[in-house]
């Protein structure tokens, strides 16, 4: 274990703090005096298996929100106990888009309005000084709960990542069983309009989701790629069997890109690729794709600050009655979704 984790976690373990419940609280932005609060009520709701080591330690937490990459509210009683955090942090690749995230309350207070006021705070009224055009949010989809407080905000579902979570340990009576996808929605506070290069394959379906979410875009053919190599970077989750690669440029090299990359990260159970509309040249690694097994998941608006969309490839056959949505507009993604990996070039849809 990391030297910094294991010193923050001892210190949290030497020092049990205990919340009384029935408290007053309210909601207001991180303060430094905080940070230990937020550190405990990690602590509380993971214990010590939350992935990310800057959660357990204060100096870090003072460090992250002093800066432009993460912003967080917290609810704070009359005591100066802190029982539940929300933030928004640095995730997409676009400067003008953050994805809203670590939603947490003390077991104790679960049962007050505690959530969805934080959940107000930050999406009605985000920070200023960030310069947001876009909050993204992921609502699991093993049941709706999550679902329907980000279509009480308006959220846009846009796209659907299927079987991105393995399995929880537990589940609540009534929820789905199996890997777990990820409805991803987008809170556009300012678009801006740009022209977009729709790839031939999906240029209807695009130009549908388009209209339906109400997003005004240039439309123009796709041409060629303007370089011979296609570059992306690569984002590992192996904890979920994940690779996610997001191609910032594509090339006429894409078949063996997509070849080079399932030969180096083999195995995995769901590989994403995130193109660029504002680029051409992405109907030829769309070709590509679908001949690897690569099916549709959806528009990602401004996710560089300008549009992409997702592909990806999930192993063996997804079971996708599983997959608990609540607004037609997700209901509709999910048809596409399906209809187009059924639609692939056989055998469809394998990892190898």
């Amino acid at each position: 274990m990391d030297t910094a984790r294991e010193t923050c976690l001892t210190a949290l373990r030497s020092a049990p703090y205990t919340i009384e419940p029935g408290q007053k609280y309210t909601v207001d932005d991180f303060q430094p005096g905080d940070a230990l609060g937020v550190a405990r009520l990690y602590h509380v709701v993971y214990g010590e298996m939350f992935p990310i080591d800057s959660v357990y330690d204060p100096s870090e937490l003072v460090r992250l929100n002093a800066g432009m990459d993460q912003h967080q509210v917290v609810g704070r009683t009359d005591k100066g106990d802190i029982i539940g955090l929300y933030g928004i942090f640095r995730n997409p690749p676009g400067r003008h888009i953050m994805e809203g995230g670590s939603w947490l309350v003390h077991p104790a207070y679960r049962k007050t309005p505690l959530a969805m006021r934080m959940a107000e705070r930050l999406h009605l009224h985000p920070p200023e000084y960030l310069g947001l055009d876009v909050m993204f949010g992921q609502s699991v989809t093993d049941h709706r709960i999550t679902q329907k407080m980000a279509d009480k905000f308006h959220s846009l579902s846009c796209a659907l990542e299927i079987e991105a979570m393995p399995p929880r340990p537990e589940r609540e009576e009534g929820w789905s069983t199996g890997r777990i996808s990820l409805l991803d929605g987008f809170m556009i506070y300012h678009d801006r309009p740009h022209t977009v290069f729709l790839p031939r394959f999906y240029a209807d379906t695009l130009r549908s989701l388009y209209a339906a979410r109400g997003v005004d875009r240039r439309f123009s053919e796709d041409r060629p790629p303007e370089q011979p190599r296609t570059q992306g970077t690569i984002q590992l989750v192996d904890n979920a069997g994940l690779l996610k690669t997001t191609i910032e440029q594509p090339g006429s090299d894409a078949a063996e890109y997509l070849t080079d990359l399932e030969s180096r990260y083999p195995g995995r159970h769901v590989y994403q690729l995130i193109l660029p509309l504002s680029r051409p040249g992405s109907s030829l690694v769309v070709e590509a794709a679908r001949s690897a097994g690569y099916f549709f998941g959806g528009l990602l608006p401004l996710w560089f600050d300008q549009d992409g969309f997702l592909l990806q490839k999930v192993a063996g056959d997804p079971d996708f009655t599983q997959i608990k949505l609540f607004t037609e507009e997700a209901k509709t993604l999910l048809r596409l979704i399906v209809a187009d990996r059924q639609a692939l070039p056989s055998p469809a849809g394998q990892c190898s």
